[in-house]
């Protein structure tokens, strides 16, 4: 029988299981449904509780449980509400050269971007770029944007593989100041053959080690940063391109060595079917969360939770959040508050909106648009977001139309005004 019959058949079977363990009180709404008291400058995500619509509104009903000590946490009550937004290039304007005319071009592929803070405060941000999604002439290149400083520099290339295309790069930066960087390499024509490879660099980018292969055999897939656990291990999230689950590879020793945990049984695949692109959070207790891109009809974001450093797993739980079947991120802030970036639309991969939560992801009672503003058709998506440590800014990067990545740039102040 081949994958895809057998694909065919778990999903058929796990469709059944997908409504027991998804935790919603309203199969009928897409979204919750907002308090009266609650009010946003942005009307078009906050409509009114008699309306039917399919974009999420918050929810008031929220205990805050988390520390607002002034100091280096940045709560929201110490902060001028700051919002911007821009390219880090005008779109279509890197050159590309597809492998089978040779020929440069401006009409390219920009894709799968993450974001991070480097040691020195500067902003990084490192996507995917060529001909199109897995053309060979696809590389990993990476623009920087300097504390105090306008303007990105211009994308420089990371890392190419002659003939084969990377994709989907996150960058992680260590305690120590190390760049790891991971991200897979196709040896073949589709995702489903690549392998996870992983660069290092400790001069702040500017040399990089050779790419270390952290799993030969093909359908896992990189998307989002890994986790350091509070029992010290760090946390890759994966997901299997084949048969749609998320998996984790757990490294004791920074990745020195690691393990691909041992997931594939019946019962974890039935608890979260179609779930892929986990993007992880470590709560103050220790507990991890992870959130998923939906695969299934459900159309929401997903999450599971673990209480013993991600050994085992809750089933996937429904959100009160609309998912496209589009990626999405969240990033645990340095007062405790988590935000998401996500589409708040359960079939479009627009607007591009942030959600904050007091209670772990559980709940969220402040939504927010980012960059509602279209003309035609949009695609805001792949979002990757992260916090600056010297300011509290929050800073999101996702691709624009694929034709550049965009990026944003705000703070709590201004997504709970």
């Amino acid at each position: 029988m081949t994958r895809a019959l057998v694909l065919i058949l778990i999903l058929l079977i796990a469709a059944f299981a997908v409504s027991c363990s998804c935790g919603d009180d309203d199969d009928d709404d897409d979204a919750a449904q907002p308090d009266d008291d609650t009010t946003h400058d942005d009307d078009d995500t906050a409509p009114d509780d008699d309306a039917d619509d399919d974009t999420v509104t918050p929810d008031d009903d929220v205990d805050d449980d988390t520390d607002d000590d002034t100091g280096e946490t940045f709560p929201p009550e110490s902060q001028d509400p700051l919002y911007e937004k821009g390219f880090i290039l005008p779109p279509d304007s890197l050159e590309c050269v597809p492998e089978d005319t040779g020929e440069p071009q401006l009409n390219c592929n920009h894709h799968g971007s993450t974001v991070a803070e480097l040691p020195d405060g500067t902003i990084a941000a490192v996507w995917y770029h060529g001909e199109a999604e897995k053309s060979k002439d696809s590389r990993i290149v990476w623009s920087k944007r300097e504390p105090g400083k306008a303007d990105w520099t211009w994308p420089e290339v990371l890392y190419d593989d002659p003939g084969r295309a990377e994709g989907n790069p996150t960058l992680w930066v260590h305690e120590d100041g190390t760049f790891y960087l991971f991200f897979v390499t196709i040896f073949g024509q589709n995702w489903d053959d690549s392998k996870i490879r992983l660069i290092r660099s400790a001069d702040a980018g500017a040399t990089w080690t050779e790419p270390t292969t952290l799993r030969e055999r093909w359908c896992w897939m990189t998307r989002h940063r890994p986790a350091r656990l509070a029992n010290g291990d760090l946390l890759l999230p994966l997901y299997s391109e084949c048969l749609a689950y998320p998996v984790f590879i757990r490294s004791p020793d920074d990745f020195e060595t690691w393990t691909e945990e041992a997931h594939f049984t019946l019962g974890y695949y039935l608890a979260h079917p179609g779930q892929i692109q986990p993007a992880l959070t470590v709560l103050g207790d220790g507990t991890v969360t992870a959130i998923t891109r939906d695969g299934f009809p459900t159309n929401r974001v997903k999450r599971m939770t673990s209480a013993d450093n991600g050994l085992t797993w809750t089933n996937s739980a429904l959100t009160q959040l609309p998912n496209s079947g589009t990626s999405i991120d969240q990033v645990r802030l340095l007062d405790g508050a988590v935000v998401v970036v996500f589409n708040n639309s359960p079939t479009a991969r627009f607007p591009l909106t942030v959600a904050r939560s007091l209670d772990g992801g559980a709940t969220y009672d402040a939504i927010r648009d980012i960059n509602a503003e279209c003309e035609g058709s949009c695609s805001y998506s792949y979002p990757s977001i992260a916090q600056s440590t010297r300011d509290g800014s929050i800073w999101v990067t996702y691709s624009y139309n694929r034709q550049t990545i965009g990026w944003v740039h705000f703070n709590e102040a201004w997504l709970i005004e």
